[in-house]
């Protein structure tokens, strides 16, 4: 199970205007509702130069994104994008697909098994409120909150955390967020 015990979490990123325009790599923190970082998601590998370029514009999403979700050395999944609009593939650390995230319409995703058949739709099993900003650590961040249905079994837990902590490749912006959508600052 991923971040047993957790059913409310803060997924955070860093939000500053050079980060807006020229952050090609994904990467976010996981917190408690207390503030412990409980996991890191990040880009594995290199960037080559072509894919640099396409994610600094409104192409980002559309470029291959290959993520890791590490509790500190310890990998929990790894989330992969190909090129184009393809479904989040969600795979365990042994490799073994856990399944897909797919974007349907306009803030509505399916949660899919490994054969591709919908399991259900992330907000049945998730509440999910993007783009608070706040400060953590005295820098400010993108702050989404994360409340998952207690009870909710494997492996539509792990495949709805995937969907949120990859939120912006999972909707289609990658790393870029100047051509699309708006982050509200909290009240």
């Amino acid at each position: 199970m991923t971040l047993p015990g957790f059913d409310s979490l803060l997924v955070e990123q860093p939000w500053s205007a050079s980060r807006h325009l020229w952050s090609t790599r994904y990467e976010c923190g996981v917190y408690s509702e207390q503030g412990a970082l409980l996991a890191t998601v990040t880009e594995r590998g290199r960037l080559g130069p072509l894919r640099k370029v396409l994610r600094t514009t409104g192409f980002s999403g559309r470029t291959v994104f290959d993520l890791v979700v590490r509790q500190q050395e310890t990998t929990l999944l790894a989330i992969r994008k190909g090129a184009g609009r393809p479904p989040v593939e969600v795979v365990r650390p042994d490799g073994v697909v856990l399944g897909a995230v797919r974007h349907v319409r306009r803030g509505v995703y399916a949660l899919l098994d490994p054969a591709g058949h919908q399991l259900c739709l992330l907000h049945e099993v998730v509440a999910f409120t993007p783009g608070a900003i706040a400060k953590r650590d005295g820098r400010r961040v993108r702050r989404d909150a994360v409340r998952l249905r207690p009870g909710v079994p494997e492996p539509v837990r792990s495949l709805a955390l995937a969907a949120c902590v990859a939120y912006d490749v999972v909707r289609g912006i990658g790393t870029n967020h100047t051509s699309g959508g708006f982050d509200f600052p909290a009240a």
